[in-house]
């Protein structure tokens, strides 16, 4: 009987070991292009449902802060468009606003970053929703005279510049690749993050923190798949860019990006990880961050208005040690 069965399943067998043997020529051959084929969304590290800590909700002084700076143990922020051209220190605890600083020779045509370094503290008047600024630029004030409080007053100096690659003028609201509302200071140099419209990349540009008129230098180009708002850099290198983009209909998400540090100072091939913050109908609109050393960040987000979604300017706290072991 066994002689008789093993003659019935040898040809199966063969069968099976001759199909297998198809399946895994076929796997091998289809295995690139199905790599291939991957978007960079499923290319990239995501982490979803990051809740940022509430500190405090702001007060109507800085409904509009747009960017964060902290040093000497102090936290500041700025509005933006349209508002005085002040400078506001915060409470770490409560969101009140300690002092308040005027920059007595500038006017506010609309600041969207704030940024430092060892001496001086940078403001930067590069917002450009319509993409059809000539005149943008960046306050240079020495942190000596910010931090005199017998004096709430300061003058600024000033870095203006463009952008050579910007060929058209055209006003193109929310349009265009030539906005910005991101900056920090790196080697001797201010790296800009353009907020692109048009394409929902940013570009990195680099300036000179010397005062006068200068081109900004295109580095390279990020594929961070939103509206990039703000950006801060940590002593180890690590860079942060923060923002916001459009999903379901009139749906709002916020997010944040983490670049290892590199010594070129270029980001777009070194390790990075994206982490998703909630809706904005919840949190805001985020617009300012800084990274801490000690693996957390500040994170300011404005005031939205917009018919039945109200939400005051709120100050957050963002715990990121499990994102920063790069």
């Amino acid at each position: 009987m066994l002689y008789y069965i093993n003659k019935l399943v040898k040809p199966f067998q063969a069968f099976s070991r001759f199909f297998s043997l198809i399946f895994v020529c076929l796997c091998t051959l289809l295995i690139p292009f199905i790599l291939q084929a991957q978007t960079p969304e499923t290319k990239k590290s995501v982490v979803k449902n990051i809740k940022p800590r509430l500190i405090a909700k702001l007060p109507q002084g800085v409904s509009e802060t747009s960017g964060l700076v902290f040093f000497n143990k102090m936290l500041w922020t700025i509005n933006d468009s349209g508002n005085p051209a002040e400078i506001y220190q915060l409470d770490t605890l409560t969101g009140e606003i300690l002092r308040t600083v005027v920059v007595r020779n500038a006017v506010n045509i609309d600041w969207e970053a704030i940024t430092h370094d060892d001496s001086n503290l940078y403001i930067g008047d590069f917002g450009n929703n319509f993409g059809t600024r000539t005149d943008l630029h960046i306050l240079k004030i020495p942190k000596s005279a910010l931090l005199n409080t017998e004096n709430d007053t300061v003058e600024a100096g000033f870095i203006r510049f463009h952008y050579p690659d910007q060929a058209s003028f055209t006003r193109e609201l929310n349009n265009n690749k030539f906005d910005c509302e991101a900056f920090f200071f790196l080697n001797d140099s201010l790296h800009l993050f353009s907020k692109n419209w048009a394409d929902i990349n940013s570009r990195h540009y680099t300036i000179a923190v010397d005062t006068g008129t200068f081109a900004a230098q295109l580095i390279e180009q990020l594929e961070v798949d939103g509206l990039i708002t703000d950006a801060s850099i940590n002593e180890k290198g690590t860079i942060i860019l923060l923002g916001y983009k459009k999903t379901d209909g009139r749906q709002w998400r916020c997010f944040c990006w983490l670049f290892a540090g590199t010594d070129s100072g270029r980001y777009a091939d070194t390790k990075k990880v994206r982490i998703e913050l909630g809706k904005a109908y919840h949190l805001g609109q985020t617009e300012g961050i800084f990274l801490n050393n000690d693996k957390s960040a500040w994170l300011s987000a404005e005031s939205i208005n917009a018919g039945k979604m109200l939400r005051k300017a709120r100050l957050y706290c963002l715990h990121l040690d499990a994102f920063l072991d790069f």
